[in-house]
């Protein structure tokens, strides 16, 4: 019996540690951790950057590369901010299995960057921040975080969207999934005549209220109820004066 109980008190101490270790993420701190958390934010920024192509890049009309010759690419930069000693965050997205972690000993004064290059889809990134080994609770889940970024969009590139950049599918990035070429040339004619707004709603037919004749009614109520009134009394003191007129007769 004796040898078993060296291990027992061990094992009793074990489980007292780990009680006493979260024991001291007190409500006071699981809160001032919680409102850390929120605070996390995330945003972007369409830039453009040099980059050194592979051997897979043709230069455009057969043009030599040389030291002059610079190629760049556009990019998203992504921009996470508010990240503390007591915090960290991990990022994924559902567009590949890319998983990166930031600490606070990463970033910029609360600040952590990085740079997405595929800009071909709409990616969906979901930010979620964990406590640090800073805090009496460490690797524990306070808060998820989502933002997306939209994709490039080629087709504002064509010549039919000249004149017609305010129409949502000539923006240079869409956050809606791109339609076929046939769809695309078809919203933006519609556009042009008029058939559907900015976001590529219908417009209703525009038909002037005054030509119809509920539309006149719509536009001039009052003045009819005022007349319609008049005519009203007046036809009644006529009928009355005229009644009366028919008994003194008869009298």
């Amino acid at each position: 019996m004796k040898k078993f109980k060296v291990p027992f008190l061990a094992l009793l101490f074990f489980f007292a540690s780990i009680r006493s270790v979260y024991a001291a993420c007190d409500a006071t701190e699981t809160n001032t951790l919680n409102s850390l958390a929120v605070n996390v934010r995330a945003s972007y920024e369409a830039m453009e950057e040099e980059y050194i192509p592979d051997e897979s890049f043709n230069p455009p009309d057969g043009m030599p590369i040389d030291d002059d010759y610079v190629v760049t690419r556009d990019i998203f930069r992504i921009y996470i901010t508010n990240i503390t000693e007591e915090l960290y965050v991990v990022v994924t997205n559902d567009v590949n299995d890319e998983e990166l972690t930031f600490t606070y000993q990463d970033s910029d004064n609360g600040t952590v960057t990085f740079d997405q290059e595929d800009l071909t889809s709409i990616t969906n990134y979901t930010v979620t921040i964990y406590s640090s080994s800073q805090t009496n609770c460490p690797n524990t889940e306070l808060y998820t975080y989502y933002f997306t970024t939209p994709m490039y969009n080629y087709f504002s590139e064509y010549d039919v969207c000249v004149g017609a950049e305010d129409f949502y599918l000539c923006y240079e990035y869409l956050s809606v999934p791109m339609p076929t070429y046939d769809q695309f040339l078809s919203s933006v004619e519609d556009y042009k005549e008029g058939k559907i707004d900015e976001e590529g709603e219908v417009i209703p037919p525009d038909v002037e209220d005054d030509d119809t004749f509920w539309g006149f009614i719509g536009d001039h109520w009052i003045v009819i109820t005022v007349v319609t009134a008049v005519i009203i009394v007046g036809g009644v003191l006529v009928t009355v004066i005229v009644v009366k007129k028919q008994r003194s007769r008869i009298v």
